[in-house]
């Protein structure tokens, strides 16, 4: 009898135990961040916050290992990590949508990258998702427009947003895909294909994106990081992108996305863990676990 009362009393404590660590606010090395966001205030500007993105969210696969690959982890991956903004290059190939980044085929369909990104918003509404969508080839083998089919499979899910501008607050983009279109003729999404530029910094509507991506040292990279803190200080606009992705065009061979994320991502989490930087997307090569937990930590200080 006493050896089953204390079973009891050890089997009552393990399940508090559970139940408190269940409810304690999310910390910086939590592995799972399915629902970071639900920590946040609905009345948050957007603009305000420390947001992890990815560069060619898709791109997993790559030539000799030199040109093609900027992510080692799939999208499914990278959303439990807590990665909330997706760079999507696509192309149209037999009448299907497919991941790409330029030349390189991912090896993915683009019907199973949505169906993973709207199934992960239906376990968890806390969330929102940016998606940026770019046509990074023309068509082949297709008898349609790329337009035309792209919008049929967004405006067929009801948690992609039809709105043509930039929520202002979390409370507003909860348990919503919203989409930045760099693709002509869009219809949804915020338009972002008339006045984006290459390899600079600029200023899209409501936005201001760093995206100086051919440099020639990882400091040259670090300074346009930088220089992008100073204009997110200002809270000037809805939603500011800095790319943290680039590589070196001088060299022979050219070196490609990993060697300077390398350093980069380093620098980027020492700045970040130390208590420097200024909230905004940090779309970012070869996303980890240690940079998407330093980034998201900083919204909890």
């Amino acid at each position: 009898m006493l050896r089953s009362n204390v079973n009891k009393a050890i089997s009552a404590i393990v399940v508090l135990v559970i139940a408190i660590i269940a409810f304690l606010p999310m910390q910086r090395g939590q592995s799972n961040r399915s629902q970071w966001m639900s920590e946040l205030d609905d009345d948050r500007g957007v603009n305000t916050l420390f947001i992890p993105g990815t560069h060619d969210s898709g791109a997993t696969h790559s030539i000799a290992d030199l040109s093609g690959k900027c992510q080692s982890l799939s999208i499914k991956e990278q959303l439990k990590l807590g990665v909330r903004f997706f760079d999507l290059r696509l192309q149209l190939k037999n009448n299907r949508l497919v991941v790409v980044h330029s030349f390189v085929d991912q090896a993915t369909d683009f019907e199973d990258v949505l169906s993973c990104m709207i199934d992960f918003l239906k376990e968890n509404p806390s969330e929102f998702l940016l998606v940026s969508f770019k046509e990074d080839n023309d068509p082949s083998g297709s008898d349609i427009d790329f337009t035309d089919k792209l919008e049929e499979m967004l405006k067929a899910e009801s948690l992609v947003s039809r709105e043509t501008d930039l929520p202002a607050t979390v409370g507003e983009a909860r348990g919503k895909l919203h989409v930045i279109s760099r693709y002509k003729n869009s219809s949804i999404g915020i338009p972002a294909y008339e006045g984006w530029r290459d390899s600079t910094s600029f200023e899209l509507g409501k936005m201001y994106i760093q995206d100086h991506y051919q440099v020639d040292s990882a400091e040259e990279k670090i300074s346009d990081i930088k220089s992008a803190f100073q204009v997110a200080s200002g809270l000037e606009y809805g939603l500011v992108l800095n790319f943290t992705s680039c590589y070196y065009p001088n060299g022979f061979p050219p070196t490609y996305a990993g060697t300077p994320a390398r350093e980069i991502n380093r620098w980027l989490s020492d700045t970040l863990n130390g208590g420097e930087a200024v909230g905004c997307v940090f779309v970012c090569d070869f996303i980890t676990r240690e940079l998407s937990d330093a980034v998201i930590g900083r919204n909890f200080e």
